[in-house]
């Protein structure tokens, strides 16, 4: 199979990943309303998938550097699909969070094995750009599904939108069963290659030549996840408690997305010409001001939706060029480990996140205050970011 066809699938395994991460905010509404009971009771299903994707990115993706891409890929997609429509049947909260738990394990492993595949298959020259390009893709599925959410809602409640969630990850299972494994993007890379243990490969992660930049990169990912996935798992429901229409909520869930992709895209420009340090400062130091103006709660629907654009563009923008930059930090060896656990120790982040928020709401604080609150993780993640610099400089020294 071509590079191009390789870029092609991992950019569809990106977007389903996107979709899938947001089907559940985005079934909340419905969920609660069918079952009864409040919308704070699906934190444990949320938290709960969180808590699968820190444990499919730490153990299951880095197995791809031992028993290939591709076959990893389709176990992590056969999971979610299978898993999803356990999802579809539960009855009861407490249900959906043991079905939503083993959908998380796919989807841990999921985009990490999509970027180091990517990585993989794109030309040196402009790697970074290309991988943030296929991880963006996870937000352009969130954006679809803000979009395709009320249309699946209205015909088919919440059930059409976790089927859709479904269909999509073994479709691609097919696909990807089909291809052959890409191969790394140099013949040295490839001749360097060899079977590694897990625990090996991990302690390799803070060998001499890459020990800081492992500590500053699993930081950063914590933090910025925990900021992230509140956003992304609650937005919806914190959109409907301040007044708005629920596909008017969905639909904003969706701008956030697009912003997302922005400002990836950018990012990972700025990266492959070598500003990507003050670049993600600046991006996180953007998602920092526009929470604090968020708290401000806007009187407007046309302020709310810029402002979540510009969040959108500054969080989990960044969060996509830093998934693509972490696969440039370390060599084949321990590629897929290596973003695979940085991934895994934010999902960490993004445990801790939906629960946080949940106990804000549970206080009645206003929900523009509690989206105002994850402008502090921003400004952490925007000094980190410098730190990471100093960090790359003295271990290239």
């Amino acid at each position: 199979m071509s590079p191009r066809q390789v870029l092609l699938l991992c950019a569809f395994g990106a977007f389903l990943d996107g979709y899938d991460i947001q089907a559940l905010g985005l079934a909340i509404p419905g969920l609660a309303q069918h079952m009864a009971v409040q919308p704070t009771e699906f934190a444990p299903a949320l938290s709960g998938s969180l808590a699968g994707m820190a444990a499919g990115a730490l153990l299951l993706a880095p197995y791809a550097d031992r028993f290939g891409r591709r076959n990893m890929m389709v176990l992590a997609l056969l999971l979610i699909g299978l898993t999803t429509m356990g999802a579809i049947i539960a009855a009861t909260p407490g249900q959906l969070a043991l079905w939503r738990t083993a959908t998380g394990l796919g989807m841990g492993a999921l985009l990490p094995l999509a970027v180091t595949m990517s990585a993989e298959a794109a030309p040196a020259a402009r790697r970074v750009f290309i991988v943030t390009l296929i991880a963006s893709c996870s937000g352009l599925g969130s954006f679809a599904a803000g979009l395709l959410a009320p249309v699946l809602d209205k015909q088919w409640g919440w059930q059409g939108i976790l089927a859709v969630g479904a269909a999509m990850p073994l479709s691609a299972a097919l696909a990807f069963g089909a291809m052959r494994d890409a191969v790394p993007a140099s013949q040295s890379e490839r001749s360097a290659i060899r079977p590694t243990s897990l625990p090996a490969a991990v302690a390799g992660l803070f060998s001499a030549p890459y020990r800081w930049r492992t500590i500053l990169l699993w930081s950063i990912f914590f933090i910025s996840l925990f900021a992230t996935y509140s956003l992304i798992s609650w937005l919806p429901t914190l959109l409907t408690t301040a007044g708005w229409a629920r596909p008017d909520a969905m639909r904003a869930t969706g701008f956030l997305a697009l912003g997302s992709i922005a400002g990836g895209l950018l990012l990972a420009r700025a990266a492959d010409k070598g500003h990507a340090v003050p670049a993600l400062a600046g991006a996180y130091v953007l998602a920092a001001t526009a929470f604090a103006c968020i708290a401000t709660a806007p009187s407007s629907k046309a302020a709310w939706i810029a402002l979540i654009v510009a969040v959108g563009a500054g969080s989990i923008g960044s969060q996509l060029a830093l998934g693509s930059l972490a696969s440039t930090f370390y060599p084949a060896t321990i590629r897929a480990t290596g973003v695979g656990w940085s991934s895994g120790i934010g999902r960490f982040g993004s445990i801790f996140g939906p629960l946080a928020l949940a106990g804000l709401m549970s206080l009645h604080i206003p929900p523009a205050h509690i989206i105002g609150f994850l402008a502090v993780p921003m400004a952490i993640c925007a000094l980190l970011v410098c730190l990471l610099k100093r960090a790359l400089v003295h271990e290239a020294a």
